[in-house]
């Protein structure tokens, strides 16, 4: 067996991936060094990088109707679900990260929008028909008599 010549390393998933883990150690340390806002806008911006995964993935797209259609509202929901219960428990402590949650989840369903406006702009796959150039009518049972 010879070496495959299409299959290429996932920088893209690499460097994001480690972009991700990177931030969130760095607004676990924030979080935990009593720098709460700072902490948690490193989390906001740590979710924000799977959302430009998801919008440089849709850019590939051949079809618009990919497996990412039924991906990107879900992944949406949980991250504005997380701001929003994050945003009420902060309620009381202290509004800023209440606002700065709010606009986390404002961006998180900006960035989705653009992701399905992208994946909408694709064209349908082509269906399938008969080497004919026409689709094939189904006979009629006969009855029995």
């Amino acid at each position: 067996m010879g070496r495959d010549d299409n299959t290429i390393f996932p920088w893209r998933g690499a460097i994001l991936a480690a972009l991700t883990f990177t931030l969130f150690l760095l607004a676990l340390y924030f979080y935990n060094d009593l720098r709460p806002e700072l902490g948690l806008g490193l989390v906001g911006v740590t979710f924000c990088v799977p959302l430009g995964w998801v919008i440089l993935a849709s850019r590939e797209a051949e079809y618009n109707d990919s497996p990412l259609r039924n991906f990107v509202p879900r992944l949406t929901v949980w991250l504005v679900l997380g701001s929003v219960v994050l945003g009420t428990m902060q309620w009381n402590v202290d509004r800023r990260i209440t606002t700065m949650e709010a606009g986390f989840a404002v961006l998180y369903v900006v960035a989705a929008g653009a992701a399905l406006r992208i994946l909408n702009g694709r064209p349908k796959r082509p269906q399938l028909t008969a080497l004919s150039g026409g689709n094939i009518e189904r006979r009629q049972r006969r009855r029995a008599r």
